[in-house]
């Protein structure tokens, strides 16, 4: 049978927009859920895709969705909670994973506990083939080309203009929850090592303003010193909490204490899940509306800013779903280069991966005036 795009959690938030995509992109994916009706339902709107019950609580059904060379699409979430088995279906199915997740404690599993296992049986895992972590690869690539090889460090910052906590989803906002109370880390001196999440808070200019932004782990603390081996530290910001940032960074301080104590973890996420459920969340099925921004500087050994590269556009789920959806389309046509854990420099090369933001509506934009 030839090689097919299956998109497991294709009835979600983010599911549903990348089905839509890839339909658009002229594929038939194989849908995959729980809900047998709203699968049903999603594939008759889509043109009659074929689709197969799948439920992380029954691994063997989610084995079952992967043969030899197909590209699996997960945008199963929590990642945390549910994303292991498409991990294990795609390993042992010699196929290519691609996932939506933003969770670091998850993306550091896929490269440091599952990458091995994937590159001794030729699996191929893109983790973290979203917003975020994608737009952050091409941002401190494209400063790091620029800088030259006196370039070893990378700072990168996301922002979302524009939409406030009502305009996440379910899923983002319970991952949000786990991301804040599990170890977090970063790329110093060389190697991914333990930091605390908002450990630390720096400014980016994001059109014409100073705006601060907190530390966390992501893909790019292990995509970028991949591609490129001179890197001696990478450092990562959300920028989403603006004049929060800094009570941000004390509440996790004392939180990481707390969170020591034996059980307190596990409660205190679960009552975070309870209370962020409560809240408001877009329509499934819909892109709110807000503008997405990232910023990169690359800096020489003595900290002397070398460039500075910021890209801007579509909202961060519109990006997700049209870059997951590019993605797995020239995975299944055109490969990727190598196996196991894998980034989008290493996997695509630089230019085809600026292809696929601008594709997925992300592009360049010029480096703001000093003092503007």
């Amino acid at each position: 049978m030839p090689a097919r795009i299956v998109l497991f959690g294709a009835t979600g938030y983010t599911g549903r927009l990348t089905a839509e995509r890839l339909v658009a992109l002229g594929e038939r994916p194989l849908l995959a859920g729980r809900s047998e009706e709203k699968l049903a339902s999603l594939g008759a709107a889509l043109g009659g895709l074929e689709w197969r019950r799948a439920d992380v609580y029954r691994r063997n059904s989610v084995f079952d969705l992967v043969q030899d060379g197909d590209v699996l699409v997960s945008t199963v979430g929590p990642f945390a909670k549910w994303g292991e088995p498409a991990v294990g279906a795609a390993i042992a199915g010699r196929g290519t994973y691609l996932d939506s997740t933003g969770e670091p404690a998850f993306i550091r599993r896929v490269f440091e506990e599952w990458g091995p296992s994937a590159a001794r049986g030729g699996a191929r895992l893109m983790t973290a083939m979203g917003y975020d972590f994608v737009p952050g690869a091409l941002a401190g690539a494209l400063a790091l080309e620029e800088a030259g090889e006196a370039a070893v460090r990378v700072d990168v910052g996301y922002y979302a203009l524009g939409g406030g906590p009502e305009s996440l989803s379910a899923g983002t906002k319970a991952s949000l929850v786990g991301a804040s109370l599990n170890e977090g880390f970063a790329f110093r001196d060389g190697r991914v090592q333990v930091a605390r999440a908002a450990e630390r808070v720096r400014d980016f200019r994001v059109k014409g303003k100073a705006r601060p932004a907190v530390s966390v782990g992501g893909a790019e603390h292990f995509t970028l010193p991949a591609a490129y081996p001179r890197l001696r530290e990478v450092n990562v910001y959300l920028g989403w909490f603006a004049a929060l940032a800094r009570p941000m960074q004390a509440a996790t301080l004392v939180g990481s204490a707390v969170a020591r104590v034996p059980g307190i973890r596990g409660a205190m996420q679960m009552a975070g899940e309870r209370l962020v459920g409560l809240t408001g969340s877009p329509e499934a099925g819909t892109t709110p509306g807000g503008l997405s921004w990232i910023a990169a500087e690359a800096f020489d050994a003595n900290g002397l800013a070398l460039a500075e590269v910021h890209l801007s556009g579509a909202d961060g789920y519109a990006f997700t779903a049209a870059f997951l959806a590019w993605a797995a389309r020239r995975a299944l046509h055109e490969g990727v280069s190598g196996t196991g854990p894998l980034g989008t420099v290493e996997a695509f090369g630089l230019a085809a991966l600026q292809e696929g933001c601008e594709f997925a509506g992300l592009a360049r934009v010029e480096r703001p005036a000093a003092g503007a």
